[in-house]
């Protein structure tokens, strides 16, 4: 199973349209996927005893979208030269090795800028290597993303659709 995480609690972002856009493809190809949007969660678990007492809402959701899962794909827009610390709050809470440990992840940056989020898709690809995540190479950055997406939520220039599609190909393995 796959999971997609779109990356922010920001409701209705670009970040969501684009985690839909992978979500979409990867289902056409066949693969079972679910998508996690953080705008959806409810951060009442945020507290100083979230780390000595995880919250049963965070053990259903690391269950279900998390332990399941043998692929992410987590689509982070830029927040001041990173990624959401909502996003970094989430990963600390869950149990490593059930949710993270030798599972794969593709990371995809977007940003209204032009770097496309590359130095928060490093922070995260360090984070992620130290939970034994294998993250694939060849990182999909998305920049200008206003200019990419039409009023639909769909990808309106080619050249960045072929780099999703062979991007969703290193995913599935296609």
């Amino acid at each position: 199973m796959i999971t997609v995480i779109s990356g922010t609690n920001k409701k209705n972002s670009l970040t969501r349209q684009v985690a839909a856009i992978y979500t979409k493809h990867l289902q056409a190809a066949g693969n079972e996927v679910k998508q996690l949007l953080l705008e959806e969660l409810d951060y009442s678990f945020i507290s100083a005893e979230m780390f000595s007492k995880r919250p049963q809402y965070i053990t259903r959701l690391q269950e279900d979208y998390f332990n399941s899962a043998s692929f992410f794909v987590f689509v982070v827009p830029e927040y001041n030269g990173s990624f959401p610390g909502i996003l970094k709050v989430l990963l600390d809470t869950f149990d490593v090795k059930p949710a993270f440990e030798n599972k794969k992840a593709a990371l995809v940056g977007v940003a209204t800028g032009r770097a496309g989020n590359l130095r928060g898709l490093d922070h995260l690809t360090s984070i992620l290597q130290h939970m034994h995540v294998t993250v694939i190479p060849g990182h999909v950055l998305i920049s200008r993303a206003k200019e990419e997406l039409d009023a639909n939520g769909n990808l309106i220039h080619e050249s960045t659709l072929n780099t999703v599609t062979r991007h969703i190909g290193k995913i599935t393995g296609a």
